[in-house]
């Protein structure tokens, strides 16, 4: 389910009412009285792969979009939060188990293609246990388990965090738990908080 959004009319810089003009051969709103170019909305997800014994860890949702439904834990990601840091967080919030993360496992693009969604990214992360018991909020999750692919065949599973954790499974398998993008430390980069993941 992609992430809605509300169309706003009106400029953000300056109040006027936005109106339309072709800027790089597409039509965006654009502000006559500022020149403000809205380039397009987008939101970042963030999942989380974590195995104990060859079963990963799958939540059940307890809210709309898809309650009832199970899933690898995740959400989405606050403007002044790194990546990495917005999946501990959701781990321990949906779960309690406090993790660090060991690599990026995978990347889905879902571009906007029904109006008022939003172009949304997410970015899924495979992680290490670190401490805590596995204890479900209720208010966002009816219940969480590990579970083997095969267990999985009977639940409300959706597709791609089966193939997640069937992925992860294989990459773990080979004795390297470093596979994927890993966060580079010796680059430097523009911006704070800017950080790199590459193989």
């Amino acid at each position: 389910m992609g992430y809605n959004c509300v169309e706003f009319k009106y400029c953000p810089g300056c109040s006027f009412e936005l109106g339309y003009k072709e800027i790089e051969g597409k039509l965006r709103k654009y502000c006559p009285q500022c020149d403000y170019i809205h380039w397009g909305e987008c939101s970042i997800g963030v999942g989380g792969v974590i195995l104990k014994e060859g079963r990963g860890l799958l939540v059940q949702r307890a809210n709309n979009p898809g309650k009832g439904r199970w899933t690898i834990p995740g959400g989405y990601v606050e403007q002044d939060e790194k990546i990495e840091d917005a999946i501990v967080r959701e781990l321990k919030e949906e779960t309690g188990l406090i993790t660090e993360t060991v690599g990026v496992l995978a990347v889905r693009d879902r571009p906007q293609d029904l109006p008022g969604v939003k172009h949304d990214i997410y970015i899924v992360f495979l992680l290490r246990y670190v401490s805590g018991e596995l204890k479900p909020d209720l208010t966002e999750v009816s219940q969480a388990a590990f579970c083997a692919p095969e267990e999985c065949q009977n639940l409300n599973i959706a597709p791609l965090s089966l193939h997640l954790i069937k992925k992860a499974i294989e990459q773990t398998s080979n004795g390297n738990p470093a596979s994927g993008l890993i966060r580079q430390e010796d680059i430097q980069m523009v911006g704070a908080l800017s950080e790199l993941y590459s193989i």
